[in-house]
């Protein structure tokens, strides 16, 4: 964290806030929930306990710039912890040239200006929005608080590894790490895309479905923290299943890939926080030590938080979520 303000001393707790997506009007009333409350400086604060974003600050809501402000406020402050998620890193990957000056290091296609279009358009001012981005490239990627870990997508050890030589102590990419990490090629690439996106494996061939932007996809983000499902359709992050339900019924034929499941479960013993899957429904734990906080506050869905107050294994009856 920056800044001179320290943490409460009498601290009793984290509450780990899921995507926000650009919605500072679901921000504020979940922090007003969680006991949040303006200080003298305008910034939020809780008396006893400290806020941790997984990322995704930005994109798919209209209030960038007021949701990055109140997160950076907070964490300046030292009331708040904030990590990178995918949303972030494609951002400084838009705008940042490649080293031999043919584009940048995330292609401006159609596509990926459409899945950034709320922060392009929002922050026209090039100053203005590198002044954001500067501060993207400052957040770690993960971080392991000791009694339990935070990450966007998946915690995955070998991926982990990977990343290692290319992290600062705070574990955030060295900036001679950027050009790798957008090189497919590259296996810092891979460990980033996991640690970011999740895993993603191929889907057989002739299926695919259609995700919330209506593109076809051929991949499927599955659930890395089941330890045992019976099909692939039990593990795939399948959105719209009206839509998509000629694609659920053939994965729920096919057995989950045992080796995938081997190299991508989380084997720690501790609590793991994450966002990034677009969950719906009543916010739960995904196993005693794995917890989702994004139920989609990007579109329709509440913010979500997890009042994390020691426990090693997780509870349903933690969770917060707010409806402006």
């Amino acid at each position: 964290m920056t800044g001179a303000s320290q943490p409460a001393t009498s601290l009793s707790g984290y509450d780990v806030i899921g995507d926000v997506h650009g919605h500072a009007d679901k921000l504020i009333a979940l922090l007003e929930a969680l006991g949040y409350q303006l200080d003298q400086n305008g910034t939020y604060r809780h008396p006893e306990r400290i806020a941790v974003f997984v990322g995704d600050l930005i994109d798919n809501g209209r209030e960038n710039r007021k949701v990055m402000a109140i997160v950076r406020a907070m964490q300046d402050a030292g009331s708040a912890h904030v990590i990178m998620g995918n949303h972030e890193l494609n951002a400084v990957g838009y705008a940042m040239p490649r080293p031999d000056g043919d584009g940048y290091l995330r292609e401006h296609s159609d596509e990926n200006r459409a899945h950034h279009i709320e922060f392009l358009e929002e922050l026209p001012d090039p100053d203005e929005r590198q002044y954001w981005l500067d501060w993207f490239k400052t957040l770690p990627l993960f971080l392991d608080l000791g009694p339990f870990r935070v990450v966007h997508a998946c915690w995955h050890e070998p991926s982990l590894r990977v990343l290692a030589p290319y992290l600062n102590p705070d574990n955030s990419l060295q900036e001679h790490a950027w050009v790798p990490a957008f090189t497919e090629s590259d296996p810092l690439f891979c460990a980033t895309e996991t640690v970011l996106k999740g895993v993603e494996v191929n889907l057989p061939p002739g299926t695919s479905f259609f995700d919330h932007k209506d593109k076809e996809r051929y991949q499927v983000r599955i659930s890395w923290w089941e330890s045992n499902p019976s099909s692939l359709a039990e593990i795939a992050h399948i959105p719209n299943p009206r839509k998509n339900a000629e694609a659920l019924k053939a994965l729920a034929d096919l057995s989950a890939d045992a080796q995938v499941l081997r190299e991508f479960a989380y084997q720690g013993d501790k609590p793991v926080f994450f966002g990034h899957y677009w969950l719906s429904g009543t916010p739960q734990v995904q196993s005693p030590y794995c917890a989702c906080v994004d139920y989609s506050a990007g579109r329709n869905g509440p913010l979500t938080a997890y009042r994390w107050q020691g426990e090693q294994t997780l509870k349903d009856d933690h969770f917060l979520a707010v409806f402006p």
